[in-house]
């Protein structure tokens, strides 16, 4: 593959040049070609097999044209209804899709209401589903069509007051600071952010994909060595409707006057409301389901586990530090299996380990310390070199069976394990603990799920929790 072909930027119309404002900025140096579907657009309420026969009829005259290194569907109705057909039709090329940025908004507004607007299409595709079913424990998601607002991005119409008539009524239930965030859904709705931040209030903040599309981008043609290294940044835009104003539209959306990104992250951060112990319940009752989970959950109540400390004198060594650890590695734990680089080197989807794994391994890899904690006090050296009683914590296991070997026969009391998560928990610690080295690098080896828990911990351990 040639690193100077060009970079094709899909979308149904002209909203995504949203996402290529982004890819510029992010790609400078690259040659873009820009493609808006408007003799179809809007594909928001078309049916899913017309908008997948449109999106690959168009990619596939493109790539006999152009000869892309790279595709980027720059429509978030398009990437969930074709992404997969695109990937297996070029399965050696890099096919970037977008999707709302729910999991961001999750993240900075836990417990918060977070508003996706998006097309009919992208809010009822099982892509979407599965991502706002992943979300619900963490904010309130809710889901919000609002078709026609393509349509006034289509014809030019940004700002003006029929849109704000239009927004105020669909956002009428959040337009006083009922909602901690409003997703962008559409790579269309950008455009209207000048509207949309005189409509909601201002501790309401906007979100959108484009700049994580864009460092997607970036970062997977450099794992495949095909970034630009000569040449100026260019950008061609084509469109499929006969009207030569739709291809010009595009170019004065690029350089369009939007809020800028910094603006976005100085909106206010509403604070988690559902205190670490809530939150575990919520999570475990969500995503863990098989036979005997909730007999082990109700056995969890009943220990000290959300009061206990992670560890005695280290990271987390505080009253609820156990259980505030465990969902440090399961956000971790998340993050780490979605990167894609790490689905591309594993050889893993999003798939390939269930929500429900992931939770079994993240949640309960540290049953061991159960019961293991006794308040106590050592003696330490305060700034003037004099000795000090200060409280700490002392650690007696009254049931010495190893580290993970024992939180898997604790779990395994109530519910079955699958081999992959066993072996995840038995060897979290990886090369730290006291097995033979040879073993855990078996282990590791032979499951992925086990290594990948392993990088989880230690990123909780070392950079997210404290030690007193």
């Amino acid at each position: 593959m040639d690193k100077n072909s060009p970079i094709v930027v899909f979308d149904s119309g002209v909203g995504g040049v949203s996402v290529l404002r982004a890819l510029v900025r992010e790609l400078p140096d690259e040659a873009f070609v820009y493609f808006g579907d408007s003799a179809n657009a809007p594909y928001g309420s078309r049916p899913t097999e017309e908008i997948r026969a449109l999106t690959l009829a168009a990619l596939t005259r493109l790539k006999a044209e152009y000869d892309f290194k790279a595709a980027v569907i720059a429509c978030n109705t398009a990437t969930s209804a074709a992404i997969e057909v695109l990937r297996a039709a070029w399965p050696e090329l890099p096919v970037i899709g977008i999707e709302p940025a729910l999991k961001p908004a999750a993240d900075r507004h836990p417990g918060g209401t977070v508003v996706v607007m998006a097309t009919e299409t992208t809010l009822r595709e099982e892509k979407f589903d599965a991502l706002s079913r992943r979300m619900e424990s963490r904010c309130k998601v809710v889901r919000l069509p609002c078709p026609q607002l393509v349509e006034f991005v289509e014809r030019g119409e940004t700002d003006s007051p029929a849109l704000e008539v239009y927004l105020r009524g669909v956002l009428g239930p959040y337009v006083n600071g009922k909602a901690d965030a409003v997703v962008l859904g559409c790579t269309h709705f950008p455009f209207a952010s000048k509207v949309l931040r005189r409509v909601l209030s201002p501790a309401t903040e906007l979100l959108d994909g484009s700049e994580g599309t864009a460092r997607n981008t970036r970062s997977q043609l450099a794992e495949r060595s095909l970034l630009r290294e000569a040449g100026e940044g260019s950008v061609r835009f084509l469109n499929s409707s006969p009207d030569p104003e739709a291809a010009e539209r595009c170019r004065r959306l690029l350089t369009a006057d939007l809020i800028p990104a910094p603006q976005r992250a100085e909106q206010p951060i509403r604070r988690i409301t559902m205190d670490p112990k809530e939150r575990f319940v919520a999570v475990f009752r969500q995503y863990i389901r098989r036979e005997g989970a909730e007999e082990l959950l109700n056995w969890l109540l009943t220990t000290d586990f959300f009061e206990a400390p992670a560890s005695a004198r280290y990271h987390s060594a505080v009253a609820g530090g156990l259980c505030q650890h465990s969902l440090n590695v399961y956000d971790c734990l998340r993050a780490y299996l979605a990167r894609p680089r790490v689905q591309q080197v594993y050889g893993l989807t999003g798939e390939d380990y269930s929500e429900e794994s992931i939770a079994i391994a993240a949640l309960l890899h540290d049953l061991c310390k159960i019961g293991c904690y006794r308040p106590g006090f050592r003696n330490v050296k305060d700034e003037r070199g004099v000795w000090q009683k200060v409280a700490t914590y002392n650690f007696e296991d009254e049931f010495p069976f190893g580290h993970g070997e024992k939180s898997v026969w604790m779990v395994m009391k109530y519910m079955k394990l699958t081999d992959q998560e066993a072996f995840a928990i038995r060897y979290h610690m990886g090369f730290s603990g006291e097995e033979d080295a040879r073993t855990v690098g078996q282990a590791l080896a032979r499951f992925p799920l086990a290594f990948a828990l392993n990088v989880a911990d230690s990123e909780a351990t070392y950079f997210l929790e404290e030690t007193p």
